[in-house]
């Protein structure tokens, strides 16, 4: 029997774990039976695109800045990113309105808004089937012993490249296999003076202008 070192053993773990997160996010609870969600995971040339990218958005959204500095940190150990996407329109026909809107068919034959986070208006049951099957996905890889995080900045950065096509609303879940977790050390990224800053000025709002979700 040939002799499997650690890395080797790691990184094919880490493969095998995505591939049942996935099955996870697939057979999540879902409304009205309706299995529409896309799901790919992404290599090391498109993680570095979605990390340039966030980067690129400093002025307009700084917490995808900062997620983008430390995305190029996270991928210099076993790392894997997957992206799940939905179409924004109803296809289910409960008219419930939460949408804005008396009922499916008038959502449907509005006007997209297109934003960086999503384009909208979205039916509130396509968003928690994949909001669902996020957590599904994290769920998965949390009882795998895998280091995780959902990420929103990821997902919309992965959304403007296109590199999930065809999509209205996305979520992304990051795993690592690193030495230790490096998802609750991303304030290195900021220092605390800008930190305390930023949060002063625009998280205690509420608003999405945090997340830069759409330009003045």
């Amino acid at each position: 029997m040939a002799i499997r070192h650690m890395d080797e053993l790691v990184q094919a773990g880490l493969e095998q774990a995505v591939e049942l997160m996935v099955l996870a996010a697939h057979n999540s609870l879902r409304f009205g039976g309706k299995n529409t969600l896309k799901i790919i995971s992404v290599g090391q040339e498109e993680m570095e695109e979605i990390a340039n990218y966030a980067l690129s958005l400093g002025d307009m959204s700084p917490l995808a800045a900062r997620d983008g500095r430390f995305v190029m940190e996270l991928i210099k150990e076993p790392w894997a990113l997957l992206l799940l996407g939905d179409k924004r329109k109803s296809v289910f026909g409960y008219d419930c309105g939460a949408c804005g809107y008396p009922s499916c068919a008038e959502m449907n034959r509005v006007e997209e808004m297109e934003s960086l986070t999503s384009n909208g208006p979205a039916c509130m049951f396509r968003v928690l089937n994949l909001n669902l099957a996020a957590n599904a996905a994290a769920a998965a890889a949390w009882r795998l012993g895998l280091h995780c995080r959902v990420f929103s900045t990821l997902a919309f950065s992965a959304k403007a490249l296109e590199i999930i096509e065809d999509c209205d609303i996305v979520a992304s879940v990051a795993v690592s296999a690193a030495k230790q977790d490096p998802f609750f050390d991303r304030h290195k990224f900021w220092t605390r003076e800008h930190w305390d800053q930023t949060f002063e000025k625009e998280f205690p709002t509420f608003t999405r202008g945090f997340i830069g979700a759409v330009e003045d």
